[in-house]
């Protein structure tokens, strides 16, 4: 009853986002939670047979005059031919949608992607473990003209939609692929660390939306992930993680550490912060946690710390996160890049 109560918790959030339907590439504070945005490589990687994950981020509303950017993504992955893998070894195969909104302008970004990952046991006892993923999809991109106004239409005070500004189209769509390779260690059944490396958009797809000017090509990016876990007791972990990404020349960093506390064998709660920036300070985001049975609930807040808290008051971005996982008689050994999901 309970599996079956939490079940249909996680799917109901896993659909109820496309009510509102939502540009940069979507990331997330939480991006523990958040497996195959991440990395390809972790698809199918978790203890359990079945994996639902969706979640949810609205920032800005303050900062972009009450129209927030709201972004949202739902993933499931599954192990795939169990009875013909050895010792550790896993395949898994995983499907992913993702929406976002962007301003004003109503930028809407929304795309689905399949990913398949293999996940090696080097030594063949599941110490040591070492994934390939990768990742192909489908992106559509479109905005409202007539939410924007530009500068000749201001000083001439003509309407909104009559100026100069030419757009071919005002949506575009495009395949995209990613890759991904993730490397697992389990020292010991108290210390384990895991390091991946993913990049994205290998296609290299154009995004344009005006007729004349450069060809406006979406940069690769690359993501490093590193994390762990560390038994200190028997009631207590810490959580450590860190996430950098480069896209041509912006970068992003995000470190921090979460707390467990095991109140029984099936439940736990988690309380942790993580510092992020750009080319300064961005935010300090504080997340509070709970897991119960097969059930991962994340909740983060982002207070924003970059000169642009005068105008948002310092009010960042909220994000939630729902992890569901179902059993199966064959699980892996560790539960490192996804800890307890």
């Amino acid at each position: 009853m309970k599996n079956t109560l939490a079940c249909i918790i996680t799917v109901g959030a896993l659909f109820l986002g496309f009510s509102e339907v939502e540009a940069q590439d979507i990331h997330f504070s939480q991006f523990y939670f958040s497996p195959l945005t991440m990395n390809p490589a972790q698809t199918g990687f978790f203890n359990g047979k079945h994996r639902i994950a969706s979640n949810y981020k609205t920032q800005w509303k303050r900062a972009s005059g009450g129209s927030p950017y709201v972004t949202y993504s739902g993933s499931y992955d599954v192990h795939v031919f169990d009875k013909q893998m050895k010792a550790a070894d896993m395949t898994g195969f995983g499907v992913m949608v993702f929406s976002d909104k962007a301003g004003t302008g109503d930028l809407q970004t929304s795309g689905a992607t399949g990913s398949l990952a293999y996940h090696r046991d080097l030594l063949g006892n599941g110490k040591q473990l070492m994934s390939f993923g990768i990742q192909a999809g489908f992106t559509q991109m479109s905005f409202d003209r007539m939410k924007l106004r530009f500068g000749d239409e201001i000083l001439s005070d003509i309407p909104t939609g009559s100026g100069q500004e030419a757009f071919e189209s005002t949506s575009l769509a495009y395949m995209d692929v990613n890759a991904g390779i993730l490397y697992n260690y389990i020292y010991s059944e108290t210390i384990k660390v895991f390091l991946g490396v993913s990049t994205f958009h290998l296609s290299q797809p154009q995004v344009n939306f005006l007729t004349t000017g450069e060809s406006n090509v979406l940069s690769n990016r690359t993501a490093l992930q590193f994390g762990g876990s560390f038994t200190v007791t028997k009631e207590w972990d810490i959580l450590p993680s860190a996430l950098f990404m480069l896209q041509k020349a912006s970068t992003e960093t995000n470190i921090g550490l979460a707390v467990r506390y095991n109140t029984s064998e099936k439940a736990a709660l988690r309380l942790g912060t993580w510092y992020r920036s750009w080319s300064n300070a961005d935010a300090a985001i504080v997340m509070a946690g709970m897991e119960y049975y097969n059930l991962t609930l994340g909740i983060s807040y982002d207070v924003n710390i970059s000169t642009l808290r005068e105008t948002s008051k310092g009010q960042g971005s909220f994000e939630i996160a729902l992890i569901y996982v179902l059993e199966s008689s064959k699980s892996i050994v560790q539960d490192v890049a996804c800890p307890h999901f």
